[in-house]
């Protein structure tokens, strides 16, 4: 019989995976930038939480940063997508002036098709630090 509660337990897996049920749990931010309306400038406020996050990623060569950039929902998709993607690029572009390789920094943008489930505004870019290959 354990071997068939294996085979229930892959079943209700393919099925939640199939409904959409399951979701992947994501770690909380290290750090989480808002940014002004329209706008991609990296506040200068947070130039400090960069350099500690840049102290905290270079203590360790197998850090790497991801970078989670998010627009709102208001105009086009695209322009909201490319505003997005140069909020990523002016937080790498920050980052790399405070010693962190380019090849160590990942983003990826999004408009509002992944809203966390927190509080958070909608402008913003989460940064996490982890560990390559995790």
């Amino acid at each position: 019989m354990p071997g068939l509660t294996k085979q229930w337990s892959i079943v209700a897996c393919c099925l939640l995976l199939a409904s959409g049920q399951v979701f992947a749990v994501r770690p909380t931010p290290d750090a989480v930038i808002v940014f002004a309306a329209e706008t991609d400038s990296v506040p200068d406020a947070d130039n400090l939480t960069l350099e500690q996050l840049s102290s905290k990623a270079k203590s360790d060569p197998g850090n790497w940063i991801n970078l989670e950039a998010y627009a709102n929902d208001l105009g086009s998709r695209e322009l909201n997508l490319a505003l997005a993607q140069r909020r990523i690029d002016n937080v790498s572009h920050r980052l790399a002036m405070l010693g962190i390789p380019l090849h160590r920094i990942r983003g990826i943008s999004y408009r509002d098709q992944r809203i966390s489930d927190e509080d958070l505004p909608m402008r913003r870019v989460e940064i996490r630090i982890q560990k390559l290959g995790l």
